[in-house]
């Protein structure tokens, strides 16, 4: 397929290093090309609702889960949670408190330590974040059958990550 941007670049490279065996990294290419324009789509997604990108989801995404599951957490512990630095993880949540997504309140026990508390505008914000997604993911693998999304999931589970 010409238009394979993928297919393209390992050609490119084969004419320059012919003996490298490009071709046998191929679907690591591939995911690698799928995973930067599925981030894209998720960047789009979340500045539709006012978020600087994705980490911003993220982040809103944890704190409803947690949410759910009758937690609050901390920013030390939000940012344990997403593999962030504390000084990131206070800058981030610095903006989503001044969007409104977020409160930050007193922890009963640690004088230190403030606890996160998504507002209703936070959780709606959020929830219509993860509806998109799932939209567009589920958009973007229409052009698969079921079985072969399941073993496209089959596969990619028994790759490390």
């Amino acid at each position: 397929m010409e238009s394979d941007p993928v297919r393209r670049k390992i050609q490119q490279w084969e004419q320059i290093i012919p003996d490298a065996g490009f071709d046998q990294i191929e679907p690591a290419a591939r995911i690698v090309h799928l995973a930067a324009r599925l981030t894209e789509a998720m960047d789009r997604i979340a500045r539709r609702e006012g978020l600087a990108n994705q980490h911003d989801y993220q982040a809103l995404s944890a704190l409803r889960i947690a949410d759910h599951a009758g937690k609050r957490l901390t920013i030390t512990e939000l940012a344990a949670e997403l593999d962030s630095t504390t000084a990131t993880m206070v800058n981030r949540i610095d903006r989503l408190q001044q969007r409104g997504l977020l409160e930050r309140a007193p922890h009963p026990t640690d004088r230190r330590s403030l606890l996160l508390t998504l507002t209703p505008d936070g959780t709606a914000s959020v929830e219509r974040m993860v509806q998109a997604r799932t939209r567009q993911r589920e958009q973007w693998l229409t052009v698969l059958t079921p079985d072969e999304r399941a073993t496209l999931n089959s596969l990619l589970t028994k790759l490390p990550g």
